[in-house]
């Protein structure tokens, strides 16, 4: 006992209320002595208080002082499949966990002290998390999914984001990107479609109030784009079909890309799989 904790003890029963003093001396002193008198319980320390205090489990304080944990805990954001494969195979705890796979949420979860096994049920607060972040690309793209754009607008969109055309389809949009941008003062009069499926749009180039010259634009019917649809993920192909409407001697252009949303899934069933192949875990679709 302390030097502190006798003088204490001294000093109460020093006083005219003696007995009530010695009462309060000796709960004081069991304290002490209960809070001394550690107990174990499992892998939790416990400490027994008298009467009128509380049962404290000091289980985190203790084991915060030691050199080590108790047993394997927390769970750690990674930031791509491989990773998240890496960290799996270090803990190799392919006969105790489950790898989880929620499609809606994009997100792969590994619990490597989970409930697998029901000889030994585990507390599932062992983890490790990787969701898949869409590209600012190829959210550009589908926030200006169906959306009418001017000539102009077109034009500078397709020059914006010419690195994500695909093949041939590249050049040729820019051709009419750059066609539609270096020609002012256009009037567009009819469109018709072409053997080959693009769209022809006639348009007579006003010079002055009295004379013009004609000529004819032709733009695609569908083209392919090629970016990466996850961060740190690979490149995937996306077709997109390009819309025009004539209005008032002008032209509206917007696109609309083939199902997305089967894009981005396709596209996630691929992180899938890899896990399901590589990990040597029981991958399950599902939330943890």
């Amino acid at each position: 006992m302390s030097d502190t904790t006798t003088n204490t003890l001294g000093a109460l029963i020093a006083r005219e209320d003696a007995p009530e003093a010695l009462q309060v001396a000796e709960q004081l002193a069991a304290s002490v002595a209960g809070a001394l008198n550690l107990r174990q319980h499992g892998d939790a320390t416990l400490a027994m208080l008298p009467g009128g205090y509380e049962l404290r489990d000091v289980t985190s304080i203790i084991e915060k002082a030691a050199p080590v944990r108790n047993r394997c805990q927390g769970t750690v954001m990674l930031g791509d499949v491989d990773s998240l494969l890496a960290y799996c195979d270090d803990q190799a705890c392919q006969e105790f966990g489950y790898i989880y796979a929620d499609p809606d949420g994009r997100s792969i979860t590994a619990i490597f002290n989970d409930q697998r096994l029901r000889a030994v049920p585990g507390w599932r607060d062992h983890r490790a998390h990787f969701t898949a972040q869409l590209t600012p690309e190829f959210q550009k793209w589908m926030s200006n999914d169906k959306k009418a754009m001017s000539q102009g607008e077109f034009a500078e969109f397709i020059e914006d984001n010419f690195a994500d055309l695909n093949g041939q389809d590249a050049q040729t949009l820019l051709n009419v990107a750059t066609t539609i941008q270096a020609t002012t003062g256009i009037n567009f009069s009819s469109a018709r479609r072409l053997q080959d499926g693009q769209v022809q749009l006639t348009y007579n180039e006003v010079i002055d109030a009295k004379a013009g010259a004609d000529g004819a634009l032709k733009i695609p019917q569908v083209f392919t784009l090629g970016l990466r649809i996850f961060k740190n993920g690979e490149g995937y192909k996306l077709t997109a079909r390009l819309k025009y409407r004539l209005a008032a001697g002008g032209v509206k252009f917007w696109y609309e890309l083939e199902r997305p949303e089967r894009a981005i899934e396709d596209a996630f069933a691929g992180y899938v799989a890899a896990v399901r192949e590589k990990s040597g875990y029981v991958v399950l679709i599902g939330k943890p």
